[in-house]
């Protein structure tokens, strides 16, 4: 969840604690099952599946018919803009080492891999645009951790507009765009995800929080919180007619010219499960029992029968947010290939727990470990303070660390995980996540106060920041997945 949007929500829950009486959990619970397995409705939970396919064939084959493939994405480094002028916003981009303050931002364990973002254009610092899900090629592909010869990982953003600005065009709330960063030469750049109109002849922005994501094969899963999960295909990768810094629009125009907001290359979108109706609520109070918050992804190819798409929810005033994990078809499977299992119309689920003793969960992972236990791992976002990273497992009932205990991981808050095995021939064994957050700098709190209040908690890292400019404490890090310095952390 979005900083800002993650502030408010949480002083809302607060202030309904407040007003209704409430207290904290019992301290019963800490005897309570940490994930309790939970029997679902016959329906409860499924998805039905609206294929954009014909329409995203149409959209790649006929309209947008200058196509890219990855490497193209991730190795063009453009100087000019479509109309030839030239355009530094449209550089590859690259990350950079963490430095100073940033290093807050990093999980206090032996890092294997860190980057934090570039300042060229303000992704480090801006607050508009928010990183949330990450996925990488490591998890997509068993053999080499490469999907067409190249190691990535891909991150998605979602935009929120700050007080007195309008949500429109290229600065929709919630638009969402997508990054691919090479780990290989730690470059990046971004991409526009795009949803296929009428028969494909046009397409449209994305929203959506864009909380979690899960890369499979060619296809990249994307959560859209009250509704389901969408599917891109980055087969169907195409450049655009128009691109540059001085575009402003998306689509295609009456002349047939088609533009992403600046950015040269699109993503279509080829499917998107939805749930039968939506929550009453995703902004962390109450828990909704029909219907699911789509908050995070990750993907689970780990013990016997078919492989999982693992989506959790983030309630951050509330203990059991539900994590459920539906069967995902192999690539190579003859029916429904890299997508979800599908029966009667409907996605089939393998199983889903309540996290009974967990709150405000950013980011999740499960496995099933050699002796047949299935295993958790979650990240829990605290603000800008430390975060709490999890192991837990079926069964286990030990007592949990929490951010009222000052957290144990990173500050940002940490968000996403994703297993990244192999690295060619190498078994790497990693475990990726990353920070979305930012100390607001004074010119930005004198603009947005609303937004942006100051901040004087105790142990928060933006305590005390007074400089004009952001300050940023975002970061993309792998940790070591086996490192007994990660797994024995609750």
């Amino acid at each position: 969840m979005g900083f800002r949007s993650r502030l408010l929500a949480t002083l809302a829950a607060t202030a309904a604690l407040l007003t209704t009486g409430l207290t904290a959990q019992p301290a019963s619970a800490v005897d309570a099952p940490t994930m309790t397995k939970l029997s679902l409705g016959a329906d409860q939970f499924k998805l039905t599946d609206t294929s954009t396919v014909s329409a995203a064939n149409n959209l790649y084959n006929n309209v947008l018919t200058d196509h890219a493939t990855l490497t193209d994405v991730v190795t063009t480094d453009y100087t000019k803009n479509s109309a030839g002028a030239t355009d530094p916003w449209l550089n590859l981009r690259s990350m950079r080492a963490c430095t100073g303050d940033e290093t807050k931002a990093l999980p206090p364990v032996a890092t294997k891999t860190a980057w934090c973002w570039s300042h060229a254009h303000t992704d480090d610092t801006t607050p508009h645009w928010w990183p949330q899900g990450l996925s990488t090629t490591g998890a997509a592909d068993g053999g080499d951790g490469a999907i067409q010869g190249r190691h990535v990982t891909a991150v998605s953003w979602h935009y929120e507009v700050l007080s007195e600005e309008k949500s429109e065009g290229c600065t929709t709330q919630n638009m969402l765009k997508l990054t691919f960063l090479d780990r290989d030469t730690a470059k990046y750049r971004h991409v526009f995800l795009a949803e296929p109109t009428g028969s494909g002849t046009d397409f449209k922005l994305v929203t959506g929080h864009g909380g979690g994501i899960v890369w499979y094969g060619n296809y990249i899963y994307v959560t859209d919180t009250t509704n389901g999960i969408r599917v891109f295909d980055i087969d169907r990768m195409a450049k655009v007619d128009r691109y540059g810094s001085d575009v402003h629009t998306y689509g295609v125009d009456s002349g047939g010219r088609s533009s992403a907001c600046g950015y040269p290359y699109v993503v279509p979108q080829v499917h998107y499960y939805k749930q039968a109706g939506v929550p009453s609520s995703c902004k962390g109070e109450v828990i909704d029992p029909q219907y699911l918050c789509f908050s995070w992804l990750s993907l689970d190819k780990t013990g016997s029968g078919p492989y999982k798409l693992v989506t959790g929810e983030w309630y951050g005033g509330t203990d059991g947010g539900r994590v459920v994990r539906y069967q995902l078809n192999p690539s190579g499977s003859a029916s429904y290939p890299g997508l979800l299992n599908m029966s009667g119309g409907k996605t089939v689920i393998q199983d889903a727990y309540a996290a009974s003793r967990y709150r405000g969960l950013q980011g999740g992972m499960t496995w099933t470990d050699s002796q047949g236990v299935l295993n958790f791992a979650f990240h829990k976002g605290c603000g800008t303070k430390p975060g709490v990273f999890s192991h837990t497992w079926a069964g286990d009932t030990g007592a949990t660390t929490s951010c009222a205990a000052g957290g144990n991981w990173a500050v940002g808050p940490p968000q996403a995980l994703s297993y990244w095995p192999r690295l060619g021939t190498t078994q790497v064994e990693e475990l990726w996540g990353q920070t979305e957050g930012i100390c607001a700098g004074s010119a930005l709190r004198a603009a947005h106060e609303t937004d942006f209040p100051v901040i004087t908690e105790k142990d928060n890292a933006c305590t005390g920041y007074q400089g004009v400019d952001n300050l940023s404490l975002r970061a993309v890090f792998a940790v070591g997945f086996d490192d007994p310095a990660v797994q024995g952390r609750r």
